[in-house]
């Protein structure tokens, strides 16, 4: 049996799993730095959101805002205000967290309403009166 020298080792080529060895360290580290910026990515595209952020459930309406509603949308009464925040508050906190009111254009609340409303089932009078409290509420200066 021959004991391999200096010379044939240094002569001798690497083998595959070697070579792979040495290149394997780089990969990783890169497939590590690739995955950390997808998970990053993912939480800052969850927290920046599709959806608006969550907010505790609003509040009954002041007797101002009422007033406000039922000028701006003639026929609308406080207890049709008071149905449509009953189910803001039994539909919406089904599926997802209660949104904040405010951080929704009052010009795409009709749309969510039509597209959330047929997903909890609710009459068009229902979805309308969920609408018009949530647009008076969202509206309501703070501490009213």
């Amino acid at each position: 049996m021959r004991l391999p020298d200096e010379t044939s080792a240094a002569l001798r080529q690497p083998s595959a799993c070697e070579r792979l060895k040495k290149v394997g360290l780089p990969l990783r580290r890169a497939a590590h730095g690739i995955a950390f910026r997808i998970a990053l990515f993912a939480v800052a595209f969850m927290e920046a959101g599709c959806y608006p952020k969550a907010a505790p459930a609003p509040g009954a309406l002041s007797a101002n805002r009422v007033t406000w509603a039922s000028t701006r949308w003639p026929g609308v009464t406080a207890s049709a205000l008071s149905a449509g925040r009953d189910l803001f508050l039994a539909k919406c906190d089904g599926c997802h967290a209660y949104p904040d009111l405010t951080a929704i254009s009052e010009e795409r609340w009709p749309g969510i309403l039509e597209k959330m409303g047929k997903k909890s089932e609710l009459s068009a009078e229902e979805r309308d009166a969920v609408l018009h409290y949530v647009l008076a509420s969202r509206s309501q200066p703070a501490g009213q």
